[in-house]
């Protein structure tokens, strides 16, 4: 199957101590792969490389074959073109409109019309059922329809890879559930290609075709999710345990 990302022997050290040692994995074409782990394991500093947040000690990331450490801005910039992210607390400006901050992408990368932005808006805002709180504020929303609405934006320029960090954290187990629901949504009817950061085990459950298990900065496990819940792994084991597998 067709690699979206490739990261291989990622190591990153911070003040002489060690976050990711020697990290590699893949994620597929059209899968949803989950990054798991108990906290400070380092999946969000894994992916804060992989988006180019952060660089390396050492190591390589390749995103549609594409090696991006060292790459220059302008070839970046068409690489981030074709992903989108959820950050962890949604990230949304507070002194705009829902609708305003899901164009925002849409008026930064494309040459479109008012017109077709606004239409472009409203679709992606009723892909995720947020329709009513299009010229509401992000304090007017309740954190499920910030997430929401982050997801709107994050999904606006109809990327190929979309990047989750934590996206049910905070959130009640409905609003999770509905959260997670959208993920598969997108990844099912738009084929999108899916990688999310999280320790939520109720998440991985519902959303997990493969996992990658991150202990201590180090990969003890890649595979099927199935597989992951029968791997013997003591680590991986206690973490299943927790959430009653």
């Amino acid at each position: 199957m067709k690699k979206i990302v490739e990261v291989r022997n990622l190591t990153t050290e911070f003040d002489r101590k060690r976050i990711l040692n020697k990290v590699s994995m893949d994620v597929l074409e059209n899968e949803v792969l989950v990054i798991l782990g108990e906290s400070g394991c380092g999946k969000t500093t894994l992916l804060k490389h992989i988006i180019g947040l952060h660089s390396p000690t050492s190591g390589s990331v390749k995103i549609f074959n594409q090696e991006i450490i060292g790459m220059d801005e302008v070839e970046f910039e068409k690489i981030l073109k074709k992903v989108g992210v959820l950050f962890q607390n949604g990230a949304l400006l507070n002194s705009l409109t829902i609708r305003e901050n899901v164009a925002i992408p849409l008026r930064q990368h494309t040459n479109l019309s008012e017109s077709l932005i606004q239409r472009l808006v409203r679709t992606k805002l009723h892909l995720v059922e947020l329709d009513e709180a299009i010229d509401m504020f992000p304090s007017q929303l309740s954190g499920g329809m910030c997430k929401r609405a982050a997801l709107a934006r994050a999904i606006a320029l109809d990327p190929v890879m979309l990047f989750c960090d934590e996206p049910t954290a905070g959130l009640d187990p409905v609003t999770s559930s509905a959260i997670d629901d959208l993920i598969k949504k997108l990844n099912n009817q738009l084929n999108m290609t899916v990688m999310v950061i999280t320790h939520e085990l109720a998440s991985i459950h519902r959303i997990a075709d493969r996992v990658v298990f991150l202990d201590k900065g180090e990969v003890l496990f890649g595979g099927r999710f199935e597989e992951s819940k029968k791997s013997r792994i003591p680590q991986i084991s206690n973490f299943f345990e927790k959430g009653n597998f």
